[in-house]
């Protein structure tokens, strides 16, 4: 009789592999000691033995191994169920990613990025997933990868909140905004300038500076405007950045207790240049269009914010102007 191998039992497919091996080595054992046995009936046989003689020397012994009784081979069967053995390493990684990218509790969209695999299917995974990651091999950095996704979703929630509380302060905060800048206001931007640019942050989302340059362009205030509109989405991202910290700051200067639980989370200045955008906020659309563009991101090989270039104002409509350098 042929021994059952043991199938292929990956760790991120979460089987019982300590009592599935218990079981099949029990197995292998049995019918090794069963292949031994009929080798050395075979030999006494040759010597010319009874049948007697034989049975009495090949009587089995308390601590000889047994074959699985009837309960063990249901209870492997049950555990060849139990773990996702239709889980390869591509759908694993995936969920991973797919965690990072939307948080360990949008199911939904995790499922929307594993090929193959239902929403049920990844609710079932998932529930197994976190309540034994730790039996992966890697769990530490699978889960640390997760988690730092997370603090970047929860960071661009909180850069969205700050913005929405502060337009919420105004009628009209595209005409009305008002930026405390202490004594950061820079030469570069013009008040108008950075009103556009919060106010439009709010519309398309945290991270859509390819819209947001494109909303630029079409705008009527900056028609003249040759100085914003020749910001790159890089440049436009540093000082969306300069702008959120010093919304921030203003607002952890009246609620210190609200600043402290946002660091507590893990809060803090984002790096600039990430398309992730947050659902639900006003232009929605828009910002998961943003999010799917591609493109270099972060502030890598861009100028200075200021541009580099020195602005006059022109004596009718207010507009900006760019003269050489």
């Amino acid at each position: 009789m042929r021994v059952g191998k043991m199938p292929p039992l990956a760790d991120f497919q979460f089987f019982n592999t300590k009592r599935l091996t218990e079981l099949y080595e029990k197995e292998h054992a049995a019918e090794q000691h069963k292949a031994l046995l009929a080798q050395r009936e075979a030999a006494l046989k040759q010597q010319g033995m009874s049948e007697e003689e034989i049975a009495a020397e090949l009587t089995s012994a308390p601590e000889d191994p047994q074959p699985l009784t009837q309960e063990e081979e249901e209870e492997r069967s049950k555990l060849l169920r139990e773990g996702f053995g239709s889980w390869n390493r591509r759908d694993f990684q995936a969920f991973v990613r797919a965690a990072e990218k939307h948080g360990r509790n949008e199911l939904e969209k995790i499922a929307g990025e594993i090929e193959g695999k239902s929403r049920e299917e990844v609710v079932e995974y998932s529930k197994v997933f976190w309540a034994r990651y730790q039996e992966l091999n890697d769990w530490e950095k699978v889960i640390k990868n997760i988690e730092r996704g997370e603090q970047k979703i929860q960071r661009q929630a909180d850069i969205m909140t700050a913005i929405n509380n502060k337009l919420a302060r105004y009628k009209n905060p595209w005409q009305e905004l008002k930026i405390n800048y202490g004594a950061n206001k820079g030469k570069a931007y013009t008040e108008e300038e950075d009103r556009f640019i919060v106010c439009s942050i709010a519309k398309l989302g945290y991270g859509a500076w390819d819209d947001l340059k494109a909303e630029i362009r079409k705008s009527w205030r900056f028609r003249f405007d040759w100085f914003l509109k020749s910001r790159t989405p890089q440049e436009l991202s540093r000082r969306a950045e300069t702008l959120i910290r010093l919304i921030e700051k203003e607002q952890e200067d009246e609620n210190p207790s609200a600043a402290a639980e946002r660091k507590g989370r893990g809060g803090g200045p984002r790096k600039s240049g990430s398309k992730t955008n947050i659902s639900g906020i006003e232009g929605g659309a828009a910002a998961a269009a943003a999010s799917s563009q591609g493109g270099p991101s972060g502030s890598q090989g861009a100028p200075a914010e200021s541009g580099g270039g020195r602005r006059r104002k022109l004596s009718t409509g207010g507009f900006v102007a760019v003269t050489g350098n």
